[in-house]
């Protein structure tokens, strides 16, 4: 064997085994919101929260009008997105609600962001996790290069130490609330805990511009994963002055004040999406990136208007699954299409795993590749039938949609509507129709035997302090005894 051909050979297998980064693979940018309304956006038809870059960015790709998540709970959904898998196939039914029992958040799974990975892109995550907080739930150890943000299912809006507070945090009462140990542990970058002093949705949005100018040289992938307009209420006082409750939409069931500083956050977290938006276009980035939009469920019912739909976060009625979804794609979504077939939030990341070169059915992501549809060459629906787990493994429950039907099942009741008739879920076809009924109940139930048992039980005792090196200089840090 010549020493030409040995080279060759080893350069081969070298290029093998590394990932390998085509010069037109577009970077990816998925911005998702917490508790939204699915019409609370200006384009989704909101009339008192102006919402001008999201519309922006619905008016240069595409809007779906049935865009659904996996989940009716901020836990659920994120896991079910960020594996690509629906969440009841690995036992992931429920919030976390003590985040420092390493047994509750998600078990070693791949994720999207490991996925493109291996495809060559630097991965990046801003803002909420809520998946765990244990060494190996950590996003560095779940595909993300960087991370900034805090790893609970939410976060105060301002430092603890901020005069509205009155010293409510400093100290916690012991034993907290599992709100509470969610919503005051540290913002950190990777393992370090970060100083912070502004509003929390600025301060994400900055690190998303950073991450952004850091990485514009490679393909990147940049989950920017907003808290806002998740609870607590709370926004800059000079951004609520611009909502005063007299002008805000009267809601059915939503307080006008709740209502005020609701759309203040949704404005900031608007703002804070046109700022990084701008940073990518100032960089000459714009037409090689690609910009998903959406919320991780419905909007809650005392802050939200989810109209015409029924329900809010929580439920399995349209209310609470169907979400506001939108993606720029350039060279691939026609300017201002809208889109009705019904989509899935795991077909984001099976669409990105295919146009980065990989194998999205050998990977078992259980979405669909939507480029075609995307573009108007597919004019096919790209799925027929949607499912969702909503109960626990011992005590099962769900929801399935096929065509225009909707079948709704718990413990005792069925419930089907017919969505193109009745989007608002008013009219229980299920006594007329039992038929129909028992067909897509036996479908479910066939579909159902892929989940696996629960995780985690809802009460593992109290774990209120953790020995994390993040964790250092928070009230929530303990160092082990021996």
């Amino acid at each position: 064997m010549t020493s030409q051909l040995i080279k060759c050979i080893g350069l081969l297998s070298l290029l093998m085994a590394s990932p390998v980064v085509s010069a037109d693979k577009q970077n990816v940018i998925v911005i998702m919101a917490d508790d939204l309304g699915y019409a609370d956006v200006g384009c989704y038809g909101c009339k008192d929260i102006p919402t001008p870059n999201i519309d922006q960015l619905a008016a240069e790709g595409v809007r779906f009008t049935s865009a659904y998540v996996t989940g009716n709970m901020c836990g659920p959904s994120r896991a079910g997105f960020l594996t690509g898998r629906h969440q009841s196939t690995f036992g992931y039914y429920q919030n976390v609600s003590q985040p420092f029992d390493p047994a509750q958040g998600l078990p070693r799974i791949k994720t999207i962001a490991s996925l493109l990975q291996q495809q060559g892109y630097v991965t990046g995550g801003v803002g909420k996790w809520h998946m765990g907080t244990a060494d190996t739930q950590h996003p560095n150890a779940m595909g993300f290069d960087d991370w900034f943000g805090f790893l609970g299912g939410g976060l105060m809006y301002f430092p603890l130490d901020h005069p509205s507070y009155n010293g409510r945090f400093n100290p916690l009462k012991k034993p907290a609330n599992h709100r509470d140990l969610q919503h005051t542990m540290p913002v950190i970058h990777n393992k370090k805990p970060v100083k912070w002093d502004q509003y929390l949705t600025r301060e994400l949005t900055d690190a998303g511009v950073a991450f952004v100018e850091r990485n514009q040289e490679q393909p990147f992938f940049l989950f920017m994963s907003y808290n806002a307009p998740h609870l607590d209420l709370e926004a800059p006082a000079e951004t609520i002055a611009k909502f005063p409750e007299g002008a805000m939409t009267k809601v059915p069931g939503v307080k006008s004040s709740a209502r005020s500083i609701y759309g203040a956050m949704v404005y900031e977290m608007d703002q804070g999406i046109g700022n990084l938006l701008a940073k990518v276009a100032e960089l000459g980035l714009d037409e090689e990136t690609v910009v998903w939009f959406l919320s991780d469920h419905g909007g809650m019912k005392r802050t939200s208007d989810n109209r015409p739909l029924r329900g809010s976060k929580g439920n399995s009625y349209e209310g609470g699954l169907r979400v506001p979804m939108i993606v720029k794609w350039p060279g691939v979504t026609p300017a201002g299409a809208v889109l009705d077939s019904p989509v899935t939030s795991l077909d984001i990341g099976a669409t990105l795993i295919a146009n980065a070169g990989g194998d999205r059915e050998a990977e078992g992501l259980q979405g669909e590749d939507l480029r075609g549809y995307l573009s108007g060459q597919d004019t096919e629906a790209p799925h027929q039938v949607l499912y969702w787990h909503t109960g626990s493994y011992s005590a099962p429950a769900g929801a399935m949609r096929e065509g225009d039907f909707k079948l709704l099942h718990g413990k005792e009741k069925l419930e089907l509507y017919n969505l193109n008739d009745d989007v608002g879920e008013t009219t229980n076809l299920a006594a007329a129709q039992p038929e129909k009924v028992q067909a897509m109940l036996t479908r479910w139930r066939e579909w159902a035997k892929g989940a696996k048992p629960e995780l985690w039980k809802k009460s593992r005792g109290s774990f209120q302090y953790a020995d994390y090196e993040w964790l250092k200089g928070s009230q929530h840090y303990r160092a082990k005894t021996e």
